[in-house]
């Protein structure tokens, strides 16, 4: 499916800013318009990605907003389905992540890793995954700081 947003593009602080119209979300900013334009569309293409596992409603589309801050209003379409988003079974998880199953079911309903039903299959996001392996605490307990 097509989606399609307005967002204004304005001069700030040395680059350009992308504020989708209508208070939708805080946006994006780039060196110059392409970049700006790229950005935005990068971000549109992550929102919809959030919708489209579940994670958050989009508002309906509308159209013929004005400046705000002074810029031009353009809009952004992207193109985006659910096999669209780099993905992994819920196994295929655990086996990344070098956790069990039920640990990868934990992860998924703490938030900590996004994901949706494909019929009969969990599917986890590939990001959230990488993410979590980047960024992912040490197991076992934290050194203690010793007095000097």
């Amino acid at each position: 499916m097509v989606y399609v947003w307005e967002f204004e593009f304005y001069p700030s602080n040395g680059c350009i800013d992308a504020v989708p119209c209508g208070g939708w979300g805080e946006g994006t900013f780039g060196d110059d318009l392409n970049d700006a334009v790229e950005s935005a569309a990068d971000w549109l293409m992550e929102t919809v990605d959030d919708h489209l596992m579940g994670r958050c409603e989009l508002p309906a589309m509308e159209f013929g907003h004005e400046p705000e801050h002074g810029g031009r209003i353009v809009a952004i379409a992207v193109s985006r389905e659910l096999g669209d988003i780099p993905a992994m079974t819920a196994a295929e998880a655990a086996r990344a992540l070098g956790v069990s199953s039920a640990r990868v079911a934990q992860l998924i309903n703490s938030g900590l890793l996004d994901s949706w039903k494909d019929g009969t299959r969990r599917m986890v996001s590939k990001a959230s995954v990488d993410a979590r392996i980047e960024y992912a605490p040490r197991s076992g307990r934290p050194r203690q700081e010793t007095a000097v």
